[in-house]
């Protein structure tokens, strides 16, 4: 089938940078999907429902391949890779309107997946450490995070006045500098995701998690800080880029740009992803029960609901030993100590039957 002559799918054959864009993206999409699939089978092995930062990185991951279907477009449509002058030769200036209209859409996709990449994260930490220190700082990152998205997505989406100047360059009005515009956001974002990365590791060290654990950790923390050199690295052709060329310097930029928040999506599944791991490796878990207390009104007990067949990795917390104190020893409490014993019972509810403990046997 002989392609019409206002198309740039013929030139895909020689269009290497474009070729090498598409390939390494769909790598790396494909890498991502398995991992977000990972994270949400774990979730159903541990018998967790979603949670908010379950949804963020769905969301997220769902934008991201819109954006990978936009670097298509731009590569097989629009000749992403090619010079300007061939581009044109071919496909007349409708090629370049509908090159700048899909890299408009593609930028203001870029800036959500990250935000919500970043808010994911950062509801991760609030829900896994319980350190006050480390909750505030974590709210004050989101609302930076959402504000540093409102500010780029606006001016972005507004550069030009009217917007559609953007992609109509004859179209009467004015438009900022684009350069400066893409430069100043993604350096906004290196010290964002450098500050979401520094805040969690002084308390993940000192957590008392096995050895295994701690090397998994350094390597999530070695992938972000690689999201971060891979943003700086864009920082600097968006800086150098000449704005004759935009169509062949954009496909480098282009996978770098796709490559950094699908780093991002896999660094913030990972920590999550260890059952489902597990259950593929034959790794054996151990059986395990959990209880959720909840106050029974009108009751000085507490309802107690055992959910049984669960499975959870081995709670990794350092054993702790009880002195008695010196009076206690005597059969006698201090004020404001309390004596541990082996007796022991529990109350479900009002009414209900209780279950008790003999005391242990002295041999």
């Amino acid at each position: 089938m002989a392609f019409s002559s206002g198309t740039l799918v013929h030139s895909l054959g020689h269009n290497t940078l474009g070729k090498a864009d598409i390939v390494v993206q769909t790598i790396f999409l494909g890498i991502c999907l398995i991992v977000v699939a990972l994270r949400l089978w774990s979730r159903r092995l541990q018998w967790l429902s979603l949670q908010v930062n379950d949804c963020l990185i769905l969301s997220s991951t769902f934008l991201m391949v819109g954006r990978y279907v936009v670097e298509i477009i731009l590569v097989v449509l629009c000749g992403m890779g090619l010079h300007p002058t061939e581009i044109i030769r071919v496909g007349g200036n409708e090629i370049t309107v509908k090159f700048l209209a899909t890299k408009y859409a593609g930028d203001l996709l870029w800036l959500t997946v990250v935000c919500l990449t970043q808010l994911s994260i950062l509801d991760y930490y609030v829900r896994n450490f319980s350190q006050r220190t480390i909750t505030l700082l974590s709210y004050i990152t989101m609302s930076l995070c959402l504000a540093l998205w409102s500010i780029g997505f606006f001016v972005t989406a507004f550069l030009c006045n009217p917007p559609r100047k953007i992609w109509h360059e004859n179209t009467a009005g004015h438009c900022g500098n684009r350069q400066m515009l893409h430069t100043g956001v993604l350096a906004c974002e290196i010290i964002l995701n450098f500050f979401i990365l520094a805040l969690a590791v002084p308390f993940t060290w000192r957590m008392p998690l096995s050895r295994p654990r701690k090397f998994g950790l350094v390597g999530v923390q070695a992938l972000g800080l690689i999201v971060i050199i891979l943003i700086s690295v864009r920082t600097k052709l968006e800086f150098d880029s000449e704005p004759t060329n935009q169509t062949k310097i954009s496909a480098s930029k282009s996978a770098l740009a796709c490559i950094a928040p699908i780093l991002g999506i896999i660094a913030a599944c990972l920590p999550i992803t260890a059952p489902a791991i597990q259950k593929m490796c034959g790794v054996p878990s151990r059986s395990f029960s959990t209880q959720t207390l909840s106050p029974d009104p009108g009751s000085r007990y507490w309802n107690t609901r055992v959910l049984e067949g669960m499975q959870l990795d081995e709670p990794e917390m350092p054993l702790v030993t009880v002195h008695p104190h010196v009076m206690a020893k005597a059969g006698y409490l201090a004020p404001g100590h309390i004596r541990i014993t082996s007796d022991w019972e529990i109350h479900s509810s009002r009414g209900s039957a209780r279950i008790e403990r003999p005391p242990m046997q002295r041999m």
